[in-house]
């Protein structure tokens, strides 16, 4: 009896210590969660950035030349005007060579234009007037010989008909002789126009001034010959009979015919010497051609003397700095106008730091900050926020920030910069401790607890500090989860400890 008492005993201790070990294995997991509640959130932004001049400069070469002097290295400080680059200058200097020689050469052509317009207008002056005599001493002339003339009118009639073909002959060949005369004169001014360039002279045109000659003469024995013909006609038309006349009348009459066989003969002469010298008139259009060249001549030479002491000169700095990048070696050509150095102006400095999308929108220009360098603390403020999204050393796109350094100190230029900024605090706003805060590719979350079971909720952020963050999308009096482990918990119940988040 005692010995079955005993067993039943121990089967129901064993019932009892199962049916505790199940109950236990049954009871919720504990997990701490605090409260979302209104307050204030004061965030502090820090990050690093790198120490920078006020200004990026890029300095360009002033001329197109070889360097053959380099003044400064990279990572030296300058002052605005000191000498950076010398040029060799044998460029510049043949271009001025070859632009003096060119004002010469213009010089030249304008200078024969304008000695051959005044000499050839002044011919063409006496021409026109001797022209004029000899009509007026022809017209006279006429009149004497036609009054010494026979009054056989038959016989009167024939002889002026014979004279008239005589005059009409000579007219002829005088026409003839002013188109020659043009034709050389025309050949005479070709010659002399490559004759002026002396060694400026293509082949073409030197092997061309023999053939140029060998046409002028024959243009002058052309004329030659018309000349003797004309006077060939002039002494037939003296030869013609003046029957009717006494001595002393044909004395006159022959002496008025030598006479106007003259004036005819100096009247053709006037004739082409006038044409001659319109032919070889230079137009004033030609001459202020000329004028115009000699000025673009001497402008282009203007240019190269100044480019020649810019050469000389070097290239300077143009503002106070620090040299980041050399980019041409002596010996290296360089064209005008291509960068040759960067540099970064010292006259003020700042710090350019990334700043991530969630704190972007706490930045506000103007916003005080703190920077050190090492050991070295200085103030500053937000200068500019960069619109356009920068990737940073692990490709993530971020917005930039630049600060400037309130110093009078030199700074070394791409050292690191730590940077503490103040944004402004918010107050009376929903909140819940920053640890409580996680990320994922679709945004900001948290865990809560809704019925003693935990999910995972999306929330929009706004400011953070070290201690709490501000968000949207959660009801005042939330319980947020602020285990670690708090993901191995969704959908499940547990058992909330509530917490002061400052414990």
């Amino acid at each position: 009896m005692k010995k079955r008492l005993k067993l039943l005993i121990i089967i129901l201790l064993c019932l009892v210590a199962a049916g505790g070990g199940l109950y236990y294995y049954l009871l919720p997991e504990t997990v701490q969660v605090v409260a979302c509640e209104k307050g204030s959130v004061s965030p502090i932004l820090s990050g690093t950035g790198k120490i920078e001049g006020d200004r990026k400069v890029t300095v360009y070469s002033d001329v197109a030349g070889v360097v053959d002097e380099k003044y400064v290295e990279t990572g030296e400080r300058v002052k605005a005007g000191d000498l950076m680059i010398g040029y060799a200058g044998e460029l510049q200097q043949d271009n001025v060579d070859y632009a003096a020689t060119d004002v010469k050469y213009s010089e030249k052509i304008l200078a024969a234009a304008s000695e051959n317009r005044t000499k050839n207008q002044r011919k063409y002056n006496e021409a026109s007037k001797q022209i004029e005599n000899c009509k007026s001493v022809y017209a006279l002339l006429e009149i004497n010989i036609m009054a010494l003339e026979t009054n056989d009118q038959a016989k009167g009639y024939w002889l002026r008909e014979q004279q008239k073909q005589y005059q009409n002959d000579i007219i002829k060949m005088q026409e003839e002789i002013s188109e020659k005369q043009t034709d050389l004169a025309k050949i005479e001014a070709d010659l002399k126009a490559i004759e002026l360039k002396e060694e400026n002279a293509t082949d073409a045109e030197k092997n061309r001034i023999q053939e140029l000659a060998d046409k002028s003469k024959r243009r002058q024995d052309d004329i030659k010959e018309l000349n003797d013909d004309i006077s060939d006609a002039q002494r037939a038309s003296l030869c013609l009979p003046q029957e009717g006349m006494d001595p002393e009348t044909y004395k006159k009459y022959v002496a008025y015919q030598n006479d106007l066989e003259t004036v005819t003969r100096l009247w053709s002469e006037a004739r082409t010497d006038r044409d001659t010298a319109q032919s070889m008139l230079t137009a004033y259009s030609e001459i202020f051609a000329n004028e115009q060249q000699v000025e673009h001549d001497k402008l282009t030479l203007s240019k190269a003397e100044k480019e020649l002491a810019k050469a000389k000169g070097g290239t300077v700095a143009p503002a106070d700095g620090i040299i980041t990048d050399c980019l041409v070696d002596i010996g290296a050509y360089v064209e005008k106008g291509v960068p040759i150095f960067e540099m970064q102006s010292d006259q003020s400095y700042k710090v350019k730091m990334m700043v991530s999308k969630y704190d972007i929108a706490s930045v506000l220009e103007g916003q005080e900050a703190v920077i050190k360098i090492g050991n070295l603390q200085y103030d500053g403020k937000v200068s500019k926020i960069n619109q356009s999204a920068e990737n940073d050393a692990s490709g993530k796109a971020k917005a930039s920030i630049e600060i400037e350094v309130e110093t009078d100190e030199e700074l070394i230029v791409g050292l690191d910069a730590d940077v503490k900024l103040e944004l402004a605090t918010a107050e009376g706003v929903l909140r819940v401790p920053t640890e409580c805060m996680y990320t994922d590719d679709e945004g900001a979350y948290v865990y809560v607890t809704t019925d003693g079971t935990v999910a995972k909720k999306y929330v929009t952020v706004g400011l953070r500090d070290n201690e709490y963050t501000q968000v949207e999308g959660l009801e005042e009096g939330t319980h947020v989860v602020i285990d670690p482990a708090a993901e191995a918990y969704i959908g499940e119940d547990v058992k909330e400890e509530l917490i002061s988040p400052l414990t």
